[in-house]
This record gives C-alpha cells, sequence and structure tokens, in this order.
C-alpha cells in the first residue's frame, strides 16, 4: 500500500484526471495509414521476389536477408514518395469530422 500511495503523491493523479488530453487523432490516422501502406507495398515485394523463375548459382541466405531489409526500406519510400491512395482511402475513412478530440479522464460523479 506504501508504494502505492507514494506513487499517488509522486504524479498527483488526481491533478492529471482534471485536466483534458488533448488528442490530435488526424495526425496519428495518417502516420499509422502510411505505415500500413509501407507494410502493404513491403508484401507486394516480398511475392514478386518469390515468383523467381530459378535459383542462381550464388544465391543465399545472406542475400535472401539483405533482399528482405532491402524491401522493407523501399517500401517505406514508396509509401512516403509515391501515392498509391490506400493511406489517402484510410485517413479518408477513419478520419473524425472534428479536427481535434478532446478526451476528458475525470472520475464519474456519482448521483
Amino acid at each position: 500500500m506504501d508504494s502505492i500511495s507514494n506513487i499517488k503523491n509522486t504524479f498527483e493523479i488526481e491533478k492529471l484526471l482534471e485536466k483534458p488530453i488533448e488528442i490530435n487523432k488526424n495526425s496519428d490516422l495518417k502516420k499509422a495509414a502510411e505505415e500500413f501502406e509501407s507494410l502493404f507495398i513491403n508484401e507486394m515485394l516480398k511475392r514478386a521476389n518469390k515468383a523467381k523463375l530459378a535459383n542462381s548459382l550464388l544465391t543465399s541466405e545472406a542475400q535472401d536477408t539483405y533482399t528482405s531489409m532491402l524491401n522493407q526500406e523501399r517500401s517505406k519510400q514508396f509509401a512516403t514518395s509515391h501515392n498509391f491512395g490506400i493511406a489517402e482511402a484510410l485517413v479518408k475513412q477513419f478520419s473524425l469530422k472534428e479536427k481535434d478530440l478532446t478526451v476528458s479522464l475525470k472520475k464519474p460523479v456519482k448521483e
């Protein structure tokens, strides 16, 4: 019990709960949508690399690992520099009509 009271006194939880928290959901949504688009592009690149017609003599696990890492970086660059429309569609679908969302973490008042 003593540790809980120390935490409560240290962080002043009561005061933190009184203040509303400002969340800019649209910017977080845009970041998440771009990350999803990057994952989607990465999966497309993986599938394209698996569709090899033949293995070369110099194929190794190291080359596969390098190709995988290269595809991850390429997909991040493609998602930010080119407009595939996936991130835009996700933002449109899930964006709020209000620009900012205010969340209050106040304790409910008992009547």
